[in-house]
């Protein structure tokens, strides 16, 4: 056990029932951390949580209420129209999220960008660095790297510590593998729901960054190939080590897929 994981955190996961959320919250138990869950619907195999909606200011202060460090995970996760569908998850509830870290305490926030921020970059050009800066392609990717820079402000300005993580391809159930196990760059941005609690389990433990400032980190596991995201500030910052490889860590069978 590490020396970080001695020194339990009060952990909101915002999207607890999601296919990151609800495994990571009992990752984190089993690490001795207390955890509360906010999602929709009751949060399995937490007794903590509170039901709400992002677009709730009073029901997201409620669940951030006495909590050191918030993962941000909910959100609408794939392209879709943004006045309709992304402004209120998306936009308004990273605001709610970000002002009650703000306002209640939070030492450390955790906000879940995508590998889509930097989708416009030419794989030519050789592994996509976290210097080379925002390439988005849809409004989704847009309300993430707005995310991105709604952390460096809350950082600078408010004091938090902020990680924006840049998520890949994480595949929910076995028709998403199958897209992946077909794509070009799909196995070599993938990320494994066990090396996704490792990522997580590091945010939350991790000294780094101190209070005032913020990062960006690509969070994928090992490539089966070819590197197409540069995890080097992810191992130097935080002390991620990706574990898995394309089809491994996954909870499902991908017999017939991989």
């Amino acid at each position: 056990m590490t020396e970080q994981a001695l020194q339990p955190k009060r952990v909101l996961v915002t999207g607890a029932t999601g296919a990151i959320g609800q495994p990571l919250c009992q990752h984190l138990l089993a690490r001795g951390h207390t955890v509360r869950g906010f999602a929709r619907n009751p949060t399995p195999g937490l007794t903590d949580y509170v039901i709400g909606d992002l677009s709730d200011r009073d029901k997201v202060r409620q669940a951030v209420e006495g909590m050191d460090t918030i993962i941000h995970l909910g959100a609408y996760p794939n392209p879709a129209d943004f006045m309709d569908v992304l402004l209120g998850p998306n936009v308004i509830g990273l605001y709610h999220i970000c002002e009650a870290a703000k306002d209640l305490g939070v030492e450390r926030l955790v906000l879940a960008s995508t590998l889509q921020v930097v989708t416009g970059h030419q794989p030519e050009h050789g592994p996509v660095r976290i210097e080379d800066g925002p390439a988005p392609v849809n409004h989704y990717a847009l309300t993430k790297a707005w995310a991105e820079i709604a952390g460096d402000m809350y950082a600078r300005v408010h004091n938090l510590s902020v990680i924006s993580a840049r998520i890949g391809w994480l595949p929910r159930n076995r028709d998403e593998a199958a897209q992946l196990a077909k794509s070009e760059v799909g196995p070599n941005v993938f990320f494994s729901h066990n090396d996704s609690n490792r990522f997580h389990e590091r945010c939350v433990e991790s000294p780094n960054p101190p209070r005032g400032e913020s990062v960006i980190l690509f969070a994928i596991s090992k490539p089966l190939n070819a590197e197409r995201l540069d995890l080097e500030p992810a191992r130097r910052i935080i002390g991620y080590e990706p574990q898995d490889i394309w089809p491994q860590g996954l909870p499902y069978s991908v017999e017939g897929i991989a």
